[in-house]
Formats: C-alpha cells, sequence, structure tokens
C-alpha cells in the first residue's frame, strides 16, 4: 500500500517536471516579448518580466528591429488565407480517397504504400524543381503557390489517417443505406460524414497547423507581403550579427495564439479522431 502511493507520487513528480520542461520554452518566450530590450541578457535571467513593456509590440526597442501589429497583419492575413484553405481542400481529398481506398480498394495496397512513401519526401529535394515550374506557370509570390504545395504534402498524411479512422466505421452502415436505395456517393454523403466528423476535424487541425509553421516553401516561393506568410516575417528579426529577441518572441505570440484557440476548441474532436484511426482495423 505504501509502495503504491509513493509510485504514485514519482509518477505525477515525474509528469510535472516533464510538463514544466516543455512549457518553459514558451513561458520564456512570452516574458521576453514584455522585457526591455536592455534586460534580454541579464545574469541572472530574470523570470518575471519588470519592468514591463509593450515596446516589442508597438515598437521601439533600441538598435534592434522591432515588429509591430501593423506591420504583421498582411503577413497574419496570408497565414489565415493559405492556412485555410489548403486545409479545406485537404480535407476534401482525402476524405474522398480514404473511403474510395477503404470501401473499394482502390488502387490496392502498393497505392497506399505509394501514399506513405510521400511523407519520407524531404521537402528541400523538390524545392527548385517546384520553384521552376511555378515560375513556368506565373504563379510565384501567390497565396495559389503555397495553398498548391501544402494541399500535396498534406493530403497524404490525411488520407493516411483516414482510411485507419473509416476502416473502424462498420460497412453495414453503408450496406444498409443501398438497401434504402442510396448511391454510394449519397451513402458517403448522408451517412459516412457525419459519422467520421471527429476523424476529420483531426486531419484539418494537423493539416493547418502544418500549413501555418511551414517555413522552407513560403520563404522559396514567396518574394513580399503580397504572400508570404507568419514563419518568413518572423524570421527576418535572425541576422548574421543579432537577433531581435523582444520583437521575435512578440511576432512568436501573435503567430501561435489563432491556431493554439482553435486547437484547444477543437480538442475533443482532435483525441478521438486521432485515436480511432491510429489503429489498424
Amino acid at each position: 500500500m505504501k509502495s503504491s502511493f509513493i509510485l504514485k507520487i514519482l509518477r505525477y513528480a515525474l509528469l510535472i517536471f516533464i510538463t514544466l520542461f516543455f512549457l518553459f520554452p514558451i513561458y520564456w518566450m512570452f516574458i521576453t516579448a514584455f522585457k526591455p530590450s536592455k534586460y534580454w541578457f541579464t545574469w541572472p535571467p530574470t523570470l518575471i518580466p519588470w519592468p514591463f513593456t509593450l515596446e516589442s509590440f508597438l515598437g521601439g526597442g533600441g538598435v534592434y528591429t522591432t515588429a509591430s501589429l501593423a506591420g504583421i497583419l498582411p503577413y497574419l492575413r496570408n497565414s489565415i488565407v493559405v492556412s485555410l484553405s489548403s486545409s479545406t481542400i485537404t480535407i476534401i481529398i482525402s476524405t474522398l480517397a480514404a473511403y474510395s481506398i477503404s470501401r473499394f480498394r482502390t488502387g490496392g495496397l502498393n497505392f497506399v504504400n505509394w501514399i506513405l512513401s510521400t511523407r519520407m519526401l524531404p521537402p528541400i529535394a523538390v524545392g527548385i524543381p517546384i520553384y521552376v515550374i511555378f515560375y513556368q506557370l506565373g504563379i510565384l509570390n501567390t497565396w495559389l503557390a503555397l495553398i498548391l504545395v501544402y494541399t500535396v504534402f498534406t493530403s497524404s498524411l490525411g488520407t493516411w489517417v483516414l482510411i485507419s479512422f473509416f476502416n473502424k466505421i462498420p460497412k453495414e452502415l453503408d450496406e444498409a443505406a443501398y438497401i434504402d436505395g442510396c448511391s454510394p456517393f449519397k451513402a458517403f454523403l448522408k451517412i459516412i460524414l457525419p459519422v467520421s466528423l471527429s476523424g476529420i476535424v483531426s486531419v484539418f487541425i494537423l493539416s493547418l497547423m502544418f500549413s501555418w509553421s511551414e517555413f522552407l516553401f513560403a520563404l522559396l516561393l514567396t518574394f513580399d507581403e503580397k504572400a508570404q506568410t507568419l514563419p518568413v516575417y518572423i524570421g527576418r528579426y535572425i541576422t548574421g550579427f543579432q537577433i531581435a529577441w523582444g520583437p521575435i518572441s512578440a511576432a512568436g505570440i501573435i503567430a501561435m495564439l489563432p491556431v493554439t484557440i482553435f486547437s484547444f476548441i477543437t480538442l475533443r474532436y482532435l483525441i478521438v479522431g486521432l485515436t480511432m484511426g491510429a489503429v489498424k482495423g
């Protein structure tokens, strides 16, 4: 009895330590964003931002390049448009492809393996070919360029997750719909789609997170605030001689909040969807 109680205490202590260990960088980013520039490198470091300032958000900060809400808004807009668009298209492609593979074995097992193999391809390996193709098409520095690239890379993951998820849904539901006069596509829309909502939402969240935080293609395929996203904007505060820690932390907070809030709102769907889709049926 006593040993089990001690093990329980140790288990909770370990969980608390691991949680604090992974949350500390986020906390440090928050306090750095509210520190004056002369306190960014103080020793010993201060764990509470005092004196408290908003200069990293609103301008100022001495010799350091600074972020401002007005300057970040175009990049925030681009991130929202590109992420939501690519995630929505990913959902449409992934649900149709996964349902077809799960129910009708489209393409066979090798096709599924090919889908998984695309996740192993390093994005940097196709960066130059994609740049050349988009240059010839005349869509560089546009939302369309990023939406197309992100959709290609997220659709494979979404299809893989949803295949396992659809395999968990009894085929008797489809057969009952056929008996009632539904076509396969109508059965998918009326019966299977509502049942698989949690899996679809989880894929949407994963796609949104990838599109929101992707840096390589956003840097390679865009040139200015017309299409550049938040990761590229944040990267401007890193130079060869200095890093503007306050502004980069302020911009990081602004970039992190929308997707974090959305993830917390849909957390229940994410957990259920990934749990059901993680086990092969």
